[in-house]
Parts: structure tokens; sequence; C-alpha cells
């Protein structure tokens, strides 16, 4: 992703799936720092956008979209190192009886302390729901990603933890990552970016979870 180039990803749901329950995988790496997204759904209309990002401190950004009082949160840990490639889980579980435990983010296999500024509701989020989803940008021009993604997994309806995508590899104690072998739900997605062979805007954002909820790409150029 060339911030300068404007490049995202968007895909518009034909109906919603489950709104209270999903599982967003991305490895990343950072080439610039401040305000970036890698993910937000927006309907329009709520005063609150869905949100994962990277806020102006560098730490990881959530809101759960929705009303004036829908669930915010922030990482205390920042994310300022350059040459790193970190795996990050975004679960989402809003009717978890447990509020801390509503939503949750790993990285590189361990789950991180959130400083919750709003509660997050037991109700349905912006994310998965029948509206424009975009990843790498906000509002397809602000909050532009600058970096590298690879390994995108979407999982509509379950909320897993992050040994689901990744290990501890045994010689090196590094976090890698896995095949993800459980199903996806009906607007789960699998973005690998493997596919160049032909037009960028329906080749490169193609879903190989076998759902066909591929995604279009804007200001991507691909080469072999």
């Amino acid at each position: 992703f060339n911030r300068g180039d404007n490049p995202h990803f968007s895909r518009t749901p034909s109906s919603a799936g489950n709104r209270k329950v999903w599982t967003y995988s991305v490895w990343l790496k950072r080439t610039d720092f401040g305000d970036r997204s890698f993910l937000q759904a927006y309907d329009g209309g709520s005063s609150r956008r869905f949100q994962l990002s990277f806020n102006s401190n560098d730490q990881i950004n959530f809101n759960q979209g929705g009303n004036a009082s829908s669930g915010v949160a922030n990482s205390y840990m920042m994310f300022r190192d350059p040459t790193a490639w970190y795996h990050i889980v975004g679960v989402a579980d809003y009717s978890n009886s447990t509020a801390a435990d509503r939503f949750k983010i790993y990285v590189n296999g361990s789950r991180i302390s959130l400083n919750i500024t709003d509660s997050i509701e037991n109700a349905d989020g912006l994310c998965n729901g029948a509206f424009e989803h975009e990843i790498g940008a906000i509002g397809s021009s602000s909050n532009v990603f600058d970096g590298y993604m690879a390994d995108i997994n979407f999982i509509d309806g379950q909320a897993l933890d992050a040994s689901y995508f990744g290990y501890t590899e045994f010689q090196t104690k590094v976090w890698r990552p896995k095949r993800y072998t459980g199903t996806y739900g009906n607007n789960g997605f699998k973005l690998d970016f493997r596919d160049f062979s032909g037009d960028t805007a329906t080749t490169i954002g193609r879903d190989y979870s076998g759902n066909g909820n591929h995604f279009t790409a804007t200001n991507i150029s691909v080469s072999s």
C-alpha cells in the first residue's frame, strides 16, 4: 500500500452477517506512522463508523460503530517499528457477559490490554453489515494505510483466538503464520493477493475462502 497513490480495497455485502460475533486476522508491516486504517465500515448515517486502525499515537484503535455511546477502545501498546511484521487479530463477541471480553485484540499470538473509553455494547456493530467495508482507507481517501498487508481472514459468526491463524515456531520461538482450516460463515473471506494475472480490480482482491466475497481494488498496481 503506497499511501501517495491512495490505495484501498472495498466490498459491500449483499446482506448482513453476524454483527455481534466475528474475527479479523491480518499480517501487516507499517512504513509510516500516524492515523492509518486497516479495516472500516460505515452505514452512511450513524454518528460513529466501525474502525480497526492505528491512531495518531500509533496505538491500535477500535470503534464498534453506531450511536454516540458505542464501544471505543485503544491499545496501550504502540506500534512504531518499521521493520516488524505484526499479526493482529480482532475478535468481536459483543453479547459476552463479561464486558471486558466483548472485544479482544491479539498481537503476534498474545492478547494485549485495551483502554476501553466507551463501554462495548451488547448490540450490533457496523462491521459485517450490508454496507461498504474498506481495507486500507476510510471513505476512500482518509487515514490511508502505508505499508504491507498479507493473509487476511475474516470469519463471520465465530470468536476465535490467534492460534487459529499462527503458531510459535519451536526452533526460533518466532510467531509464524499458518493456514486457517475452519469455516468462514456467509460473509467471511480470505485475501492473500496471489492472483495478479489480469485486471487488478477483479483479481488481486479475489476471495479464496470459497464464498466468492471478492474485493474491488482501487489504485493498486500489479506486476509479475
